[in-house]
């Protein structure tokens, strides 16, 4: 899916939503509304390979890590 694709399928998201909230305007979800798109906008952003903050934190903790393993082995194998 291309990003103007991406883009149109997460406006005519939004675009549903207000309505939905426009005909039933007298129930209190607003809450239930911003969670739902909140939820397809990041499915949307994750399609496009973006990730969430915690995610890239949990990433770059973990090649910190690799990166540090694989100097102690370079390190290990110039001293034999």
């Amino acid at each position: 899916m291309t990003t103007k694709d991406s883009f149109d399928a997460f406006i005519s998201i939004v675009q549903d939503k207000i309505n939905e909230f426009a005909e039933s305007a007298d129930q209190p979800n607003i809450k239930i509304i911003q969670n739902e798109l909140k939820e397809k906008f990041e499915g949307l952003a994750k399609s496009q390979g973006y990730v969430s903050n915690e995610e890239y934190e949990a990433l770059k903790n973990l090649a910190k890590r690799l990166e540090e393993r694989v100097s102690k082995l370079e390190y290990l194998l110039g001293k034999s």
